[in-house]
C-alpha cells in the first residue's frame, strides 16, 4: 500500500493507493472494494482528493494520472444499499450551458488519434446506480440454472425449441432511467447497462432528438448523431427501471436533482425558460418539417414502385396513368415548397426562402447559445410554420386520400402486390 486518503466529509470513506490499482472502504477499513470500471491493475504511488469537484485523483508508477470525477455517491453505498436489487444514489447539480466544441464537433473531432486530448467529464446530469446482481434474460437465466450440472459434468436438459425459440425472440434487458420535470412529465429515456455493480449515465439536458427516423445523417454530425434541444433549468427527478422480455419494473427513486445555469450571459437574453420554450417550439416544428421531406420522399419511391406495378396490370393506358402521374406532380411541387427547386439547387442557387430554410435559420440560430431568440428568429419560425401547415395538408391528402384510392384501383386491375399494401384477397 502506497498510499491512503480519506473522506473529508464522511471519516469512514477511505481510499488507498496499492501495487495492484486502487481500492475503497465504506466503513472505515473494515472491507476493501477494487475500484473497476476504466482503471488498469497497475501500481497507484499517491491519490489526491479535490474537495470542490470531490474527485479522486491517482499517480500511476509510468501509466499517467487517472481521476474519479464526483465519488460521492460512495458515501451512501452503505451494505444495506449495495444489498438491494438496484440503488439510485444521489445526483449533483447539473450546470446549463452550451458545450464548446473548439474543434468543430465533440472530442477530438477530425484530428486522428495523433492528436492528444483529455476527456472531459460527463456533460450534463450524471446518474449513478448499483446493481446487486446482473440482470438476466431467459437464456442467462438458463444458463445460470444449469450451471451446478455442468460443473459437475451432468448432461444438461434440453430446454425444448418452443424455450429456445422464446430465448432468440427475446431483447436484450436493459436499465431504463427516467427523467422528469416538476410537473411529473417524461422528458427523456435513457438507457443504461444491466451487468452488476456501479454504473453512471449521463443525461445530456436535452430533449429527445425529432429527427425522422431513418434519416441520413447531417455532415456537421459525424459520428455524433442527432441532438434534442436544450431543457429548461429546473427541478427534475429521475428514477430507475428495469426492462425484461417486455416488462418494465421499477427499481429505484425517484431522485431529485437541480439543472442550473451556469453563468448570467454578457449581454441581455431571454429568460432561460423562455429560452427553452422557444427551442422545444422550433423542435416541434422541425419535426414535422422533417417528417414531412421524409414523408415526400417514401412517396415518390412508392410512386415509382406503383408505376413498376401499372405496366404489369390489366389496366387500359390512360386513366390510371394520368393519375399517377398528377399525383407525381404534386409530391414534386411539394417537395419544392418544402426544401426548393432541385434543379436549381444542382448549380448552387439556393433561390427563394423555403419551408425548410425559414426553420433553419429559427434552428441553427438558437440552437448553440442560451441567449434566446431574436426578432429575426421569431418572425422566420413564425413564416415557416405558417406556409408548412398549408404544405402539411396537401401532402396529407396525397398520403390518405389520393394514394390509398391509387392502389385500391390497382388491386382491382390485378397488378402486382406493392410494398404499404395489405395482403391481396383470396380468390
Amino acid at each position: 500500500m502506497w498510499r491512503v486518503v480519506q473522506d473529508h466529509v464522511k471519516p469512514d470513506l477511505l481510499f488507498a493507493g496499492t501495487e495492484f490499482g486502487i481500492f475503497f472502504t465504506t466503513n472505515g477499513g473494515a472491507r476493501w472494494v477494487k475500484l473497476g470500471g476504466d482503471v488498469p491493475t497497475i501500481s497507484f504511488r499517491d491519490l489526491a482528493i479535490q474537495r470542490r469537484e470531490n474527485d479522486l485523483v491517482g499517480a500511476s508508477f509510468g501509466r499517467g494520472f487517472y481521476v474519479l470525477d464526483d465519488y460521492s455517491a460512495l458515501r451512501e453505498a452503505t451494505g444495506e444499499a449495495l444489498a438491494k436489487e438496484a440503488a439510485l444514489f444521489p445526483v449533483r447539480k447539473a450546470w446549463w450551458y452550451v458545450e464548446r466544441e473548439p474543434l468543430g464537433e465533440s472530442g477530438r473531432a477530425s484530428q486522428g488519434a495523433s492528436f492528444f486530448i483529455a476527456p472531459n467529464p460527463p456533460f450534463g446530469a450524471v446518474f449513478t446506480y448499483h446493481l446487486a446482481d446482473e440482470i438476466r434474460g431467459r437464456a442467462k437465466q438458463r444458463q445460470e440454472k444449469e450451471k451446478p450440472l455442468v460443473e459437475a459434468g451432468k448432461d444438461a436438459p434440453h430446454p425444448g425449441w418452443a424455450e429456445v425459440e422464446a430465448e432468440r425472440r427475446e431483447t436484450a434487458p436493459v436499465v431504463v432511467l427516467t427523467v422528469k420535470d416538476a410537473a411529473g412529465a417524461v422528458v427523456r429515456r435513457v438507457e443504461g447497462k444491466a451487468e452488476k455493480g456501479f454504473h453512471r449515465v449521463a443525461w445530456d439536458l436535452r430533449l429527445p432528438p425529432v429527427d425522422p427516423i431513418g434519416t441520413p445523417a447531417r455532415p456537421d454530425e459525424e459520428g455524433d448523431g442527432p441532438r434534442g434541444v436544450l431543457a429548461a433549468p429546473g427541478t427534475y427527478t429521475v428514477s430507475l427501471a428495469k426492462r425484461v422480455d417486455g416488462a418494465t419494473t421499477e427499481l429505484a427513486g425517484p431522485v431529485p436533482f437541480e439543472v442550473t445555469r451556469l453563468r448570467p450571459g454578457a449581454l441581455p437574453g431571454a429568460d432561460p425558460a423562455e429560452t427553452a420554450a422557444f427551442l422545444a417550439r422550433v423542435a416541434e416544428v422541425s419535426r414535422a418539417t422533417g417528417a414531412a421531406t421524409q414523408a415526400v420522399s417514401r412517396a415518390l419511391e412508392r410512386v415509382e414502385t406503383l408505376g413498376t406495378a401499372l405496366g404489369r396490370s390489366r389496366s387500359a393506358p390512360g386513366g390510371l396513368d394520368a393519375e399517377l402521374h398528377a399525383i407525381r406532380q404534386e409530391l414534386h411541387a411539394i417537395d419544392e415548397a418544402l426544401v426548393g427547386n432541385r434543379a436549381r439547387a444542382s448549380v448552387e442557387d439556393d433561390g427563394v426562402a423555403t419551408i425548410t430554410r425559414r426553420v433553419q435559420v429559427a434552428q441553427i440560430g438558437t440552437a448553440w447559445s442560451t441567449y434566446g431568440p431574436t426578432p429575426t428568429h421569431r418572425r422566420s419560425l413564425e413564416i415557416g410554420e405558417k406556409e408548412l401547415a398549408a404544405v402539411r395538408e396537401r401532402l396529407n391528402a396525397v398520403l390518405e386520400q389520393r394514394l390509398p384510392a391509387f392502389e385500391k384501383q390497382l388491386e382491382q386491375a390485378g397488378a402486382p402486390w406493392t410494398p404499404g399494401r395489405s395482403v391481396p384477397p383470396l380468390p
